[in-house]
């Protein structure tokens, strides 16, 4: 793990004394809701200044009372994790003092505009902070996001449906709830950029933001693609099992079904896609996987986390039949 120390980040010292815990449900997981420069996706050295800065926000609303940074730990986009409040103390991060002791507070540096995607480094980063929280701070082993149990939009739509499909590192290595398997590789397929292409043009097409294809290819200047470069492509992260059983109800079976539509698996829709899972969603997942027995089978119609990526990139022809 990159733990950055209080000093090591230049923090200022709390202005009252902290509640002592000694275990906790688990953690967590938070966005910051505001603006994160995406400057910082290419200078790390301009990392700790921004936690300095939260600090600073955080211990000026007095509407608060804050005393100090409001969460545990912050992770930036290099996956490098900045000590807030710590391990063993009371964070302010959750809503209210109950929720503030139930589980640690680990903020990524995702925001509403600029870094609007967690990198995989972040990710990497987050999962490390939650096994500290565990193997020294006493955590047990949720995983949550902020939203759960008050009302709020934290974490943001994409950290929500990485926690809620067991916080797995974007390699598939373990992660903070468990593994999501994944084929060789990180899961991205390939694109071929033709004549014509941006990356706002991409990222639309590919259901995906520009921050995460320039983060995941290494691009420098985003309006220096160019015609025959290839670019790894990532696959919307896997929102969870229990989003694509028999009746379950969700934007993400309607999303499911437009890639199961598009790839043209099964037999086509009478009427749809919708946000209901029905029999013939199942029908249709099933003749993905029996395509790909190899990888996905059983042909159980069952959703995995890589019967979700295969659909993905069949529909959008990141993999060929």
């Amino acid at each position: 793990m990159k733990l950055v120390s209080r000093s090591e980040w230049g923090a200022t010292d709390p202005t009252g004394s902290y509640t002592r815990i000694s275990s906790t449900r688990g953690v967590k997981i938070h966005y910051e809701g505001s603006p994160v420069p995406d400057a910082l996706l290419g200078d790390h050295s301009r990392c700790a200044g921004h936690v300095r800065d939260i600090q600073a926000s955080h211990m000026a609303n007095r509407d608060e009372g804050w005393i100090d940074i409001a969460y545990s730990f912050v992770v930036c986009p290099h996956g490098y994790v900045h000590e807030g409040r710590g391990l063993g103390h009371r964070n302010g991060a959750n809503g209210n003092s109950t929720l503030n002791a139930g589980h640690y507070a680990v903020c990524a540096m995702v925001g509403t505009s600029g870094i609007t995607s967690p990198t995989g480094e972040m990710l990497d980063g987050l999962v490390d902070a939650i096994e500290y929280c565990r193997s020294e701070g006493g955590a047990g082993s949720e995983v949550r996001g902020h939203r759960d149990g008050y009302a709020t939009d934290c974490p943001g739509d994409d950290l929500y449906a990485w926690g809620q499909s067991g916080a797995p590192r974007p390699a598939g290595g373990a992660g903070g709830g468990g593994t999501a398997p994944r084929p060789s590789g990180d899961g991205a397929g390939i694109y071929t950029v033709q004549s014509g292409d941006t990356l706002s043009a991409l990222a639309g097409r590919f259901e995906t933001s520009v921050t995460q294809l320039v983060t995941l290819n290494g691009i420098s200047d985003p309006d220096l693609i160019q015609v025959g470069q290839q670019l790894q492509i990532p696959a919307p992260l896997f929102p969870g099992r229990e989003f694509f059983v028999l009746g379950a109800h969700s934007p993400y079976a309607m999303q499911l079904q437009t890639w199961l539509q598009a790839g043209d698996w099964g037999p086509a829709y009478r009427v749809g896609p919708s946000e209901d899972m029905e029999p013939l969603d199942l029908e249709k997942v099933a003749a993905l996987q029996e395509h790909y027995i190899d990888d996905l089978g059983p042909a159980d119609g069952l959703t995995e986390p890589v019967t979700w990526l295969y659909a993905y990139q069949t529909a959008h022809s990141l993999r060929t039949r």
